[in-house]
């Protein structure tokens, strides 16, 4: 069985680790072939990823720097005199079935929204089953949007619908868009969604690792440098616990990168004893046993199921995060919480009060934080890559059938 992996792009991202993972576990089964195709090439650098083994071909349509800027160059030419037509998406569609056909892939396993066209073209001109995974996808649409918006939509999931083999949906805010759009949903179209976790391998090694200070708490967030992931929220509420306990260590570790953040970094200079910008990194796991606790109080509109939390989890670290996405589910084990849910603002926004309570929560009661710790820790098995992929193989196995 030889599946590719459809992606928008490398990098640090959720779906970037899910797919390095799952095709590291797959390619572990007999018979199993995985290959990873980028559909911008230009985003193909996996140099920020963990190491993607050899037996896991990367595929886009061009590896070659200057081929890429020569075709975005004719590309915005074309526009200017054919706005409707995209030279580097067509490029794209086109090289992509050329490869599947090429390399005798049996099976496309699609993850982004913009993928979505090129696989359902592969599938209609070379008869070739896929599945394809909603990671937050279609999150734009809404009760309110526009008619000719809707029927624009309609199209799109009655292509999907009619062709792919299963639609694997991490919570079930991502259905919601398909009943917006088409309405209650058959018997029949229901049983094309499939619910599979997303997943990860737990490090080999578990514990707080480079602070051996007893007295230190230590408060993390791994995120993507956008506003939405809630660092501003976490510097002010870390402030406000620090000026509350002056006597005791408390540190921020901030790891994203971004012009927001080096924006923070200079705003919030004056925190630096307390506040760690840390930059990027492609070593999660290793950071975050570093943490105490692990933090994500977003309010990013496509949340869905936080790749981050599941990192957290993984290095039995409790959470302290927001009720977005599938955030609650994942952290419920046994009717309790593995850390703390918090409320928004008026505005939408993490409520710094509620998360500075939460965070104080952790500081003053050991007992109450070691009981999170084991929470923590059942709560990750559900997370566990090797439950993923054996899940996802059965689904491909259906497709196969079909």
């Amino acid at each position: 069985m030889h599946i590719v992996f459809y992606i928008s792009r490398f990098g640090i991202g959720g779906i970037q680790t899910f797919v390095i993972q799952l095709g590291k576990e797959l390619i572990q089964l007999p018979e199993v072939k995985v290959s990873i195709f980028c559909h911008h090439p230009e985003q193909v650098d996996t140099s920020s990823n963990e190491p993607i083994p050899p037996e896991i071909e990367i595929l886009t349509l061009s590896k070659n720097r200057r081929s890429i800027i020569v075709i975005n160059k004719l590309r915005n030419w074309i526009k200017k005199v054919v706005p409707t037509f995209d030279l580097k998406e067509w490029l794209t569609t086109r090289y992509f079935l050329k490869i599947v056909q090429k390399n005798k892939i049996d099976l496309i396993h699609n993850n982004i929204q913009t993928g979505d066209e090129n696989v359902y073209q592969a599938q209609q001109k070379i008869g070739i089953p896929y599945i394809t995974t909603l990671h937050g996808a279609y999150k734009e649409i809404t009760a309110s949007m526009p008619l000719e918006m809707k029927e624009k939509y309609q199209v799109v999931f009655n292509k999907l619908l009619g062709t792919a083999s299963s639609i694997v949906y991490l919570s079930p805010e991502n259905l919601k868009p398909f009943e917006l759009v088409l309405g209650d949903l058959t018997a029949a179209r229901k049983k094309q969604f499939v619910r599979i976790f997303n997943g990860i391998n737990a490090p080999n090694v578990v514990g707080e690792k480079g602070f051996k200070d007893e007295d230190l708490i230590v408060f993390g967030l791994i995120a993507r440098g956008v506003h939405y992931k809630g660092w501003e929220e976490a510097i002010l509420a870390t402030k406000e616990l620090v000026s509350a306990y002056p006597e005791r260590k408390i540190l921020l570790k901030l790891y994203g990168k971004s012009d927001y953040l080096n924006e923070l970094e200079i705003k919030y200079q004056a925190y630096k004893d307390f506040v760690l910008f840390c930059g990027p990194t492609d070593t999660p796991l290793e950071v975050v046993q570093s943490f105490t606790i692990g933090l994500l109080p977003t309010y990013l509109p496509q949340e869905e199921m936080p790749f981050t939390i599941i990192e957290y989890l993984a290095c039995c670290k409790p959470v302290i995060a927001t009720d977005k996405g599938a955030i609650v589910e994942m952290l419920t084990i046994e009717g309790q919480i593995a850390g703390e849910i918090i409320k928004f603002d008026e505005a939408g926004k993490a409520d710094i009060n509620a998360l500075k309570k939460a965070m104080e929560q952790f500081l003053l009661d050991p007992v109450y934080k070691e009981k999170k710790v084991l929470l923590a820790q059942k709560a990750f098995e559900k997370f566990d890559v090797k439950n993923t992929a054996k899940q996802y193989y059965n689904v491909y196995q259906k497709a196969l059938k079909k």
